[in-house]
C-alpha cells in the first residue's frame, strides 16, 4: 500500500454571478495538482506537479494568481487538459494506495472536476484527514490548525505555502510526527461520496484557515 498525499489549487469564477451552472454547478477548476507519494511506512517516495489548463474560468482570478503565483503563461505554457492530466496523475499513484491531504477541502474539488469531465469516480479510494488526525492525537482537541501552524507547533520548516506541491511536502512532514499505522482505520472517510460545498471564497487564504 502507498499513501498518496496531494494538494490542489484550483481557480474559480471572478463574480458569484459568473459561476458555471452547467454541465455542472462549479465553484473551482483546477489549475495544479501536487503531490508526494509515500511508501508503506510513510516515507517519502516520490514526487509530482501538474499544471492544468483551464476550460471554464480561463482566466485566472487576480487574488488566487497573486496568492498561488499561478499566472496564465504558466498554465498555457506548462499545462495540460484535465482529463489527460488525472491520467498522468493515477498512473503515478500505481496499483493500491490512498490519499491524505491537510482537511476534506481539496478531494471534493477533486471529484467535482472529475464530474465535469465525465470521469468515473466510483473506484477513488479511501481518503485521510491529516489535519483532523493532527488535531486529535497531536493537539488533543477538536480545534482545526492551519497547515502553517500545525509546521510551527511541531517545530519544521516548511516549503513555501499555496503552492500544491509544496503544501503536499509540508502536510507529508507533518505525517511523520503522526502514528499513522495505529490511527489510519479509525480516520478512514469515504468522502467522495459527498457533493463539495457550493461556497465561493474571496481568496485560496480564506479556504485554507
Amino acid at each position: 500500500m502507498k499513501y498518496i498525499v496531494f494538494d490542489l489549487e484550483w481557480n474559480q469564477a471572478p463574480d458569484a454571478s459568473s459561476i458555471i451552472q452547467e454541465p455542472i454547478y462549479l465553484t473551482g477548476e483546477i489549475v495544479e495538482i501536487g503531490a508526494v507519494k509515500l511508501d508503506e511506512n510513510f516515507c517519502p517516495m516520490d514526487e509530482l506537479r501538474l499544471y492544468i489548463i483551464p476550460q471554464y474560468y480561463v482566466k485566472m482570478h487576480k487574488e488566487i494568481a497573486a496568492l498561488t503565483g499561478i499566472k496564465d503563461k504558466i498554465l498555457a505554457e506548462k499545462g495540460v487538459l484535465f482529463p489527460e492530466a488525472y491520467k498522468r496523475f493515477v498512473e503515478w499513484c500505481g496499483e493500491e494506495y490512498a490519499f491524505m491531504t491537510w482537511s476534506m477541502n481539496d478531494m471534493p474539488m477533486l471529484i467535482d472536476n472529475m464530474v465535469l469531465h465525465g470521469i468515473d469516480v466510483s473506484d477513488l479510494p479511501a481518503c485521510y484527514d491529516i489535519q483532523r488526525i493532527f488535531s486529535r492525537e497531536i493537539m488533543r482537541g477538536n480545534t482545526r490548525y492551519s497547515l502553517e501552524t500545525a509546521l510551527s507547533i511541531l517545530k519544521e520548516h516548511g516549503d513555501t505555502s499555496h503552492d500544491a506541491l509544496h503544501d503536499a511536502r509540508n502536510t507529508a512532514k507533518v505525517c511523520d510526527h503522526l502514528d499513522l499505522e495505529l490511527y489510519l482505520n479509525e480516520y478512514a472517510s469515504q468522502v467522495f461520496a459527498e457533493r463539495p460545498s457550493q461556497t465561493i471564497y474571496d481568496t485560496r487564504q480564506d479556504i485554507r484557515d
